[in-house]
């Protein structure tokens, strides 16, 4: 399988309750095995049609740590992503914070590639406006199905195989800004890339789901703090320019 598989198009013709959006799936490994966040994060930017690469965006724009132990993963992501070994280093994962200021970064600073003038009518309303990336943490069911019913991908936080959310036996640690952060095991991050009336498509990175009853969606995100980011066009704000 290749690292970059572009879903279909939207398929309302077919389903009228379908939406499929042309989100790419893209692979984490080799070489990124712990970095399903950023990677999730390179898919929604290359969905907005941004030339974005998952190592460039790991080692120039992911804010890290250099061990693991005792980062706070609403800050920083803990570790290298590039690692999975039992060094100081390791990479482990973090939330939507680094992400947003990740992909922030990463629109202020490059331009849509030429290729993008011809991306079809509807994105390319959506792709005059400016770009923001957006920590929507806390989302309920409706207001995730009413992103993609605007042709808007999100991704999210659960767990490798939508098994409920476990704990890493290491236990956890005192945060440098106070507070305690005990460790999750087996965490994952995916794109949703489209949904039915019962079913949420993933565009996931270690290529585990294709698709996920909203049930159990609902239920691991829940376990998890409903956790999200999603790439918003700003109304009224002109976007990035087409080099």
């Amino acid at each position: 399988m290749s690292e970059d598989r572009t879903s279909e198009s939207d398929s309302r013709r077919t389903d009228p309750q379908r939406i499929l959006l042309d989100v790419p799936q893209i692979l984490q490994n080799p070489e990124l095995p712990n970095g399903c966040e950023i990677t999730s994060c390179c898919e929604l930017l290359r969905f907005w049609g941004f030339a974005a690469d998952k190592c460039d965006l790991a080692d120039h724009y992911l804010k890290r740590s250099e061990k693991w132990f005792g980062a706070d993963p609403d800050l920083v992501y803990m570790g290298d992503p590039h690692l999975e070994d039992e060094s100081e280093a390791c990479g482990f994962y973090c939330f939507a914070g680094p992400i947003v200021d990740a992909a922030n970064r990463y629109i202020r600073e490059n331009s849509l590639p030429e290729e993008n003038r011809n991306l079809k009518k509807e994105k390319t309303s959506l792709l005059k406006q400016k770009l923001t990336a957006v920590d929507i943490t806390g989302s309920t069911l409706e207001e995730l199905e009413a992103l993609l019913r605007k042709g808007v991908p999100f991704m999210f936080w659960a767990s490798l195989r939508f098994e409920d959310i476990g704990f890493d036996s290491r236990g956890g640690y005192e945060l440098p800004g106070g507070g305690y952060h005990r460790l999750f095991h087996g965490l994952h991050c995916m794109a949703c890339r489209g949904m039915d009336k019962d079913t949420f498509y993933i565009a996931d990175p270690l290529n585990l789901n294709e698709r996920v009853p909203k049930t159990q969606f609902m239920k691991i995100f829940l376990q998890l703090g409903q956790r999200a980011v999603t790439i918003l066009p700003v109304p009224g704000r002109e976007g990035p320019p087409v080099t």
